[in-house]
């Protein structure tokens, strides 16, 4: 028997009998009572039927699985003893099944202490990722010293994954300050994405950062415009450098926060990928880059409990994935207390191996398509995230809107 006459025996219940069914259940109860306010400008009725949906439900994720990469993130202070200890904790995380490392460099000065914290690591089975201070001011120097560890090495640059994490935008957005000015920040990022064009084409460069406004208490679409802002930024201004954008689009990710509102988490991911496919567009890029997303469980949902900290992480990395994350870090449940322990970034690495090797959320590809609920939040959303995004590009683009209200 064929899906479609699966339940062939049984007669079509319209919306307006399940409405009636509703009233009357209610007992005169307004049936507005029952709609619920996301955020201002977002409302959501109690359900949604095939009618709601706007156009097809198709996989937005360009890509045959749902797998996504386990990244954990190793903090780097200054020195050789730190970058040893660094390169221990990697190794020790890499051997224990995560599959991407982000080094957040503070300051890493010589090549000796770079090839420190790379030693003994099969670059070619992971993803490397550098962020930090370190990376944000000098991404030209530590693309150096990556090239020429993996040349020494006799790595295959053209099969390695990762990125040197920058987003000057962002921090000022965030900030009110450059690390230099404007103009030095963007020549340093115009550097990086030179070189890493010319000898590392899968690295990211520019790392759009929504997570500073999530954790201050920033709605989900304002998240959403204000990334697609920062990346518009960048599009624009590095094209005057003469810069292809489909040079800047394909060495561009984004970071965003998944908190504990399991199914607007979902859709925010979703929305994004459609809206910065809008964007790559109007800069008249015919085929755009898929969209590359990093998500990181919530701060803003920790408490002092890291029991209840735990099944936050959980459901909040369970949205990332099923909204199409390509790379996720579960924060341990002790991070707002200081340095995590073992045992709690353990169980923030072995709920992403729950999700995959217990759970499967990596066979299905975008397994909330055709969820009628789902993708009319998804479109919500867009549409909400769009007109912010347009707001902010009438007043002259992020960086002079920022001004404006300074």
């Amino acid at each position: 028997m064929k899906n479609a006459e699966l339940f062939s025996e049984f007669d079509p219940i319209s919306t307006e009998a399940w409405w009636a069914k509703i009233e009357q259940d209610l007992k005169g109860k307004p049936l507005e009572d029952l709609d619920w306010e996301v955020e201002e400008g977002l409302t959501l009725k109690p359900f949604y039927r095939k009618e709601d949906l706007k156009g097809d439900a198709a996989p937005l994720l360009p890509k045959p699985d749902n797998n996504w990469q386990i990244q954990e993130e190793i903090e780097v202070a200054d020195g050789v003893t730190a970058a040893k200890k660094a390169n221990k904790q990697a190794l020790a995380t890499l051997m224990q099944g995560a599959t991407a490392i982000n080094y957040t460099l503070d300051n890493v000065t010589s090549e000796k202490d770079f090839a420190t914290l790379l030693k003994g690591i099969h670059l070619n089975m992971m993803s490397m990722y550098f962020g930090g201070l370190f990376t944000e001011s000098e991404p030209g120097t530590v693309l150096e010293y990556f090239s020429k560890y993996i040349k020494k090495n006799k790595i295959n640059a053209k099969k390695l994954y990762g990125g040197v994490l920058v987003d000057p935008v962002g921090f000022f957005v965030d900030t009110g300050e450059y690390y230099e000015t404007y103009e030095q920040d963007m020549m340093e990022v115009e550097g990086a994405l030179l070189l890493a064009k010319e000898r590392l084409p899968n690295f990211t460069v520019i790392n759009v950062d929504t997570t500073s406004f999530h954790n201050q208490g920033t709605q989900a679409t304002q998240e959403l415009a204000i990334a697609l802002s920062i990346g518009s930024e960048y599009l624009t201004r590095l094209s005057e450098f003469e810069l292809a954008p489909e040079t800047i689009a394909r060495h561009t990710q984004f970071t965003f926060c998944a908190a504990s509102s399991y199914f607007v988490e979902m859709a925010k991911l979703r929305a994004f990928r459609r809206l910065w496919n809008e964007v790559q567009k109007a800069y008249d890029i015919a085929a755009p880059t898929p969209t590359r997303i990093h998500a990181k469980t919530s701060l803003r949902t920790q408490s002092e409990d890291t029991h209840t900290n735990m099944i936050h992480a959980t459901t909040e990395a369970m949205s990332a994935i099923l909204g199409g994350a390509d790379y996720v870090t579960v924060q341990p449940a002790d991070l707002i207390l200081g340095e995590p322990e073992d045992f709690t970034r353990r169980i923030a690495r072995n709920v992403q191996h729950i999700l995959k090797h217990e759970s499967y959320f990596d066979r299905v590809v975008d397994p909330a398509a055709g969820s009628y609920y789902i993708e009319t939040l998804t479109e919500k959303m867009a549409t909400v995230a769009w007109e912010k995004f347009q707001k902010i590009e009438a007043g002259g683009g992020i960086v002079a809107f920022m001004g404006e209200e300074e």
